[in-house]
């Protein structure tokens, strides 16, 4: 870059989000695989795959994203597959979501949509 170009960056989410306390980020990019459980500081976003279990405070499974294994974590949005347990504070399937296990939360939107094959309780806080 010369100095009469500029680059405008921006965050893929926002950085204040209310689940997120570290303000730490972490991506999974599409077409990534991973075997193993894994535990992420802060947010962390899935447009890959992974077999394992997957914990952090904030998990999104984008629309390509997949999960062979699991999720815990305060806040879970899926856009895209999980087979497995999913336990969270709030849980959101999307349309396009397809889930298939168990869901456990606290508060949970499904929108229409999305497939869901699973056993569905509600914790107590």
């Amino acid at each position: 870059m010369n100095g009469r170009d500029t680059m405008a960056l921006t965050a893929p989410y926002p950085s204040n989000d209310e689940h997120d306390a570290t303000g730490d980020r972490s991506v999974l990019s599409r077409h990534s695989k991973i075997t193993g459980d894994l535990e992420f500081p802060g947010r962390v976003e899935i447009l890959g795959r992974i077999d394992g279990k997957v914990i952090a405070d904030t998990v999104v499974i984008g629309e390509p994203g997949e999960i062979d294994g699991g999720i815990s974590a305060k806040s879970i949005a899926i856009k895209g597959r999980v087979n497995g347990e999913i336990s969270g504070d709030s849980v959101t399937l999307h349309t396009g979501a397809k889930v298939n296990g168990t869901v456990s939360y606290q508060h949970l939107v499904i929108e229409t949509g999305a497939e869901v094959e699973a056993q569905i309780a509600m914790r107590r806080k």
